[in-house]
C-alpha cells in the first residue's frame, strides 16, 4: 500500500491541536477558584447576653470579641431553641427544634435519659446533618471542643454512643463525648475525668483554639472548610490561674472568676481570628460567635453571669434563657460596626443557611424547621416566616421555669403551662425585657399562638 506522508503529517497536525485545546479545558477547570466561604462556628457555654462589652458589660474585658463585633454586625434577637445544652447544640446539627429527636434536656445518664423520655444520644441516623452536609459539598469539616450530643462516659454519658464523626467530621477532638480528647484517643472513660483537672479546666479555650488553628493551616487552599470550635467556658466548674485573674483583683471573688475566665477565652478567640489574618484568609471566611443558652443560674454565674437586664436565665425559656450574642464577621461582605436589632433568627436557621453558602441542595423530604438567613450576609434585614417553638418538660412552679412552653411568631411571644392555667404574652419588640403581661387583653391572640403550639406538638415523637 502506498502511503501518503502529507495525510500523515496532516493527520498529526489534528491530532495535537485536539490534545492541545484537551489540555487547555483542563487547565481551565483546575485553575478555577473556589469561592465558596470557609464557616468557622464558634459555641460558647453559657456565656450571657451581655457578658460582651459590646452587648452592656462594664466590668468583664473581652476586646476581641469586641473587635470582632466592630469589623461585622452584631445581632440582638438571636435565639436558641432550650435554655439548655444538650437541645441548643442538637438544633445546630439537624436543623430541628430538639423535641422532634427528644432531646428534651441535657444528655446525662442512661437512666437519667430514661425517666425525661430521652435518647441516650442524638440520632444518627437521620438523612440530613449539618457537617455531613458541607461535606458533602466538598468542605473539609472539623469539630473541636464541647460535644454533648451524647456519650462522654459513665455516669455523664453512654459508652456506646456514636462519635461524632459519624455526624459528617472529618476531624473531631472532644470533651462530653466519644472519641479522640485531649487525654489520649480512648473513647471512654477519660471525657468524664477532664472537669477535675485543674490545668486541664484553665486550659480549654487555649487547646480548643490551638486545635483549630492547626486544623485551618494544615487545609488552607486545598478546599474550602467547615469548623465548629464549642468552647467550654465559661460553664463551671471554673478554676482561673491566678494569672488569669489578675485583672479582676478588687472585684467580689464570684466575678473575678467569672470574668477572668471570659478574658481568658476572648484572648485565645483573639488568636484565632489574628491567625486567619495572618494566613490571608479573612476576605473569604465567614466567622460566628455565640453561646449554647444564658447565664447559668448557680457557681460565679449566678452573680456575675449577665443577660443585660433580658428576664430569666440558664435552663429559663424567657428571653434571658434563650437570647444570646450572635456576632458575624465576614470581611467585605457583613457591614462592619452594625447592629441588627429587627431580625429574629434561631439556631434551627443555620444549617439551610450554611447550606445555601456551601451551594448545596438539602434533601427535598427533610423539613427545615428554621430557614435560609442568608440574607443578612448581604446587609439586608430578615424577616421570619416561620415561628419559633420551645419545649420545657421540667417545670418547676415558683420559679422562672415554669412554661411548659413558649412560641414566638412576629413580635409575640406566648409563654404558658396549662397544668396550672398560667398564660404569659409579650410584645418583644417593645418589651424586650417581658415585664409587661398582655395576656388577659389579648385572648384571641393567646388562643392563636397556643394552637400553632398544639399543632406543632402533635408533630413530634409521642
Amino acid at each position: 500500500m502506498r502511503i501518503n506522508p502529507l495525510k500523515h503529517i496532516m493527520l498529526g497536525v489534528v491530532v495535537m491541536t485536539m490534545l492541545s485545546c484537551n489540555n487547555t479545558k483542563k487547565e481551565v477547570v483546575a485553575e478555577k477558584e473556589d469561592t465558596r466561604p470557609n464557616i468557622i462556628f464558634i459555641f460558647a457555654d453559657d456565656w450571657g447576653f451581655g457578658d460582651l462589652g459590646v452587648y452592656g458589660s462594664t466590668e468583664v474585658v473581652t476586646p476581641n470579641i469586641d473587635k470582632m463585633a466592630a469589623e461585622g454586625t452584631r445581632y440582638t434577637q438571636f435565639h436558641v431553641t432550650s435554655g439548655v445544652c444538650s437541645p441548643s447544640r442538637s438544633s445546630v446539627i439537624t436543623g430541628h427544634f430538639p423535641a422532634r429527636h427528644r432531646v428534651h434536656g441535657h444528655f446525662a445518664g442512661n437512666e437519667v435519659n430514661a425517666k425525661r423520655n430521652m435518647p441516650n444520644y442524638l440520632n444518627d441516623s437521620l438523612p440530613v446533618y449539618l457537617p455531613k452536609t458541607m461535606q458533602k459539598a466538598g468542605y473539609k469539616t472539623a469539630h473541636f471542643g464541647k460535644w454533648h450530643l451524647g456519650g462522654g462516659g459513665k455516669p455523664h454519658g453512654d459508652p456506646s454512643a456514636p462519635e461524632p464523626k459519624t455526624y459528617g467530621y472529618d476531624e473531631a477532638r472532644v470533651w462530653n463525648g466519644n472519641g479522640p480528647t485531649w487525654k489520649g484517643d480512648q473513647k471512654w472513660p477519660t471525657t468524664r475525668f477532664m472537669d477535675t483537672d485543674t490545668l486541664w479546666v484553665q486550659s480549654s479555650s487555649k487547646i480548643a483554639v490551638d486545635e483549630t488553628i492547626d486544623f485551618i493551616k494544615r487545609n488552607k487552599g486545598k478546599q474550602p472548610m467547615y469548623v465548629n470550635l464549642w468552647l467550654k467556658d465559661p460553664h463551671t466548674p471554673l478554676w482561673p490561674s491566678e494569672a488569669q485573674r489578675e485583672s479582676f483583683k478588687g472585684l467580689s471573688p464570684n466575678k473575678e472568676t467569672y470574668y477572668a475566665v471570659l478574658k481568658d477565652a476572648d484572648f485565645h478567640v483573639g488568636r484565632l481570628l489574628e491567625s486567619i489574618s495572618e494566613m490571608g484568609l479573612d476576605d473569604n471566611t465567614l466567622i460566628i460567635f455565640s453561646s449554647d443558652n444564658g447565664p447559668a443560674a448557680y457557681g460565679p454565674s449566678l452573680e456575675a453571669g449577665s443577660t443585660a437586664g433580658l428576664k430569666g436565665r440558664k435552663v429559663d425559656i424567657y428571653e434571658g434563657g434563650v437570647v444570646v450574642p450572635f456576632i458575624v464577621k465576614w470581611k467585605n461582605h457583613v457591614q462592619e460596626n452594625k447592629v441588627d436589632s429587627t431580625s429574629v433568627l434561631s439556631t434551627v436557621d443555620l444549617l439551610p443557611t450554611f447550606a445555601s453558602l456551601a451551594e448545596t441542595e438539602l434533601q427535598k423530604d427533610y423539613n427545615i424547621d428554621g430557614e435560609n438567613i442568608r440574607s443578612i450576609l448581604e446587609n439586608n434585614s430578615f424577616k421570619r416566616t416561620k415561628p419559633l417553638f420551645w419545649e420545657w418538660r421540667f417545670t418547676k412552679e415558683n420559679s422562672n421555669h415554669w412554661a411548659q412552653g413558649a412560641v414566638r411568631k412576629g413580635d409575640w411571644k406566648l409563654l404558658f403551662n396549662e397544668k396550672i392555667n398560667k398564660e404569659e404574652l409579650y410584645n418583644i419588640s417593645k418589651d424586650p425585657f417581658e415585664k409587661t403581661n398582655v395576656a388577659e387583653n389579648n385572648e384571641q391572640l393567646v388562643s392563636e399562638l397556643k394552637g400553632l403550639w398544639k399543632d406543632w406538638k402533635k408533630e413530634l415523637p409521642k
